[in-house]
């Protein structure tokens, strides 16, 4: 995982990314402070929301889950949410590696939020959730966790992926 991605995670976890909420308490003016995943009339665009409550979010979750085999009770507190993150039956390295998938999810869902914000993209939830598996992927395979196997199978089997890892 490299350095800007670990300043990225630790931004999140601050909630000192510029959300529209947090752009507001800077006093800088927002045209809407409605989520633009979502865009219901109710939804402000906080990060909490945004990464975690947003039905866009929680349907991607839902997809993670569903992916690596796994049914999680997900706090709505981000920090909560990524700490509470831990397998026993996994390997302290393998660990890091699902933390790491973690926060190429929600990377992911940032990318697209300024992708729909900034090029008036519409909300793809299969490209944020192919994103969140593609970096999720390089970064373990580059990070020197030794992950056996290919993209493929990372799509396909990515808990016994994980359980390779020593």
């Amino acid at each position: 995982m490299s350095g800007t991605t670990k300043i990225f995670g630790w931004r999140v976890l601050l909630d000192r990314l510029p959300s529209r909420v947090n752009l507001e308490r800077r006093g800088i003016l927002v045209s809407s402070n409605l989520c633009p995943l979502c865009n219901k009339d109710k939804d402000v665009e906080t990060l909490q929301h945004l990464l975690i409550t947003c039905e866009v979010a929680q349907r991607l979750w839902l997809k993670c889950d569903n992916w690596v085999g796994l049914s999680l009770v997900r706090s709505i507190d981000i920090v909560n949410n990524f700490c509470n993150l831990h397998f026993s039956g996994l390997s302290r390295k393998a660990n890091y590696a699902w933390r790491g998938m973690w926060l190429a999810v929600v990377k992911a869902l940032w990318i697209h939020r300024n992708k729909v914000i900034f090029d008036v993209g519409q909300v793809d939830e299969v490209e944020i959730f192919a994103v969140a598996q593609l970096h999720a992927w390089s970064w373990t395979k580059f990070s020197g966790l030794k992950l056996r196997g290919t993209f493929a199978e990372w799509c396909m089997h990515s808990v016994d992926c994980l359980r390779e890892i020593k």
